[in-house]
């Protein structure tokens, strides 16, 4: 098959390389279309400690059911539309057992521990595959791994109906976060963000976002207006910069919530002064559990908000081009999500 391959950091190349066989219970998908994750591009500029080359990075897909290996009974068709969570855990340990394979020590996440899905076909355990209705736009249905890490997010949260949350970046995380915590019921949802196109993006979604940039305005008077001098009620910290470190405990009301969503590229400082003045919680976390990956799926066959993710779509490249997609990913700042069309 052929498959973008980074064989050196800096470097991805587009070759054929040997189609994965499958193991008891696994199922060999066909991919359609894969999105470019910022994990994929930190992987590319030797970013991501993890990783051992060579390497077929990806982990956000929708494809058809090609193959499965497996004596136990299915609901699964070959050449149904399916997607697959993009990790698996140890199935053994504490964690695992209750549904936290997300966090599991024997973590294995496609496309940075093990092969990824920036190929024509990738191979997954058969429990992780969920079919797709025909009637869905596979390119909106790609996006179901982003919007669970958001459910994920949101869910660990605690965020209640009524409530307020800050979002702090306004990247594609950011934004399907805020989207969910809307779902989910808050009353009042902003997001701090410096980039002016992504402010303009993320108002013309036309969901009710409040938008603040706090290089143009008062922070400080910005949290008050919005939260009639209360500070949020649960703060998602995207970014991973100091400065959203430094946003995170001053917004956050007395007794709130912080959620570390974004993975810094460094250490930073943190107000632990004002964690324990204000008895805030904080909470770091990573991926999302296999329950949230359902959800997200059922938000999209549900079409709750499809056409808002559709809008998130906002450059498509052949797999051919990875070099020039990669290129673009890395360069432009302003663009969202970037699909790859695998045929």
């Amino acid at each position: 098959m052929k498959a973008a391959v980074i064989e050196n950091f800096n470097d991805i190349i587009f070759k054929e390389v040997e189609q994965p066989s499958l193991d008891h219970d696994e199922a060999l998908i066909k991919v359609e279309y894969t999105g470019v994750c910022g994990t994929d591009v930190h992987i590319l500029l030797g970013n991501h400690k993890q990783v051992k080359l060579p390497l077929i990075p990806g982990h956000e897909f929708v494809g058809r059911l090609a193959k499965i290996n497996t004596d136990r009974e299915t609901n699964l068709k070959i050449g149904q539309r399916v997607v697959a969570q993009p990790l698996t855990g140890c199935g053994k340990c504490e964690l695992c057992i209750q549904g936290r394979d997300n966090v599991c020590v024997d973590l294995n996440i496609f496309g940075i521990h093990s092969d990824g899905c920036f190929a024509e076909y990738i191979k997954v355990p058969l429990k992780k595959v969920y079919a797709v209705p025909e009637e869905i736009d596979p390119r909106v249905v790609s996006l179901v791994e982003p919007l669970a890490v958001a459910m994920h997010d949101v869910r660990r949260s605690n965020l209640q109906v009524g409530q307020t949350a800050l979002i702090v970046g306004g990247g594609p995380i950011g934004v399907l976060m805020a989207m969910v915590a809307k779902l989910n019921g808050a009353a009042k949802v902003a997001i701090s963000e410096i980039n002016e196109e992504r402010i303009k993006f993320a108002k013309e979604m036309d969901m009710g976002f409040e938008m603040i940039n706090p290089l143009k305005v008062d922070i400080d008077e910005e949290i008050e207006r919005l939260t009639d001098h209360m500070g949020f009620d649960v703060v998602y910290e995207v970014s991973g910069v100091q400065a959203g470190a430094d946003l995170m405990t001053k917004a956050a009301k007395i007794g709130g919530t912080i959620m570390m969503v974004g993975i810094p590229t460094k250490s930073y400082m943190v107000d632990t002064g004002a964690i324990t003045l204000k008895e805030l919680k904080m909470e770091g976390v990573r991926i999302h559990a296999q329950i949230n990956f359902k959800a997200a799926l059922e938000v999209i066959k549900n079409n709750i908000f499809n056409d808002k993710l559709k809008r998130l779509i906002t450059n498509e490249f052949h797999i051919e081009d990875i070099k020039e997609a990669m290129d673009f990913c890395i360069k432009d700042k302003d663009h969202f999500k970037v699909l790859l069309k695998m045929s």
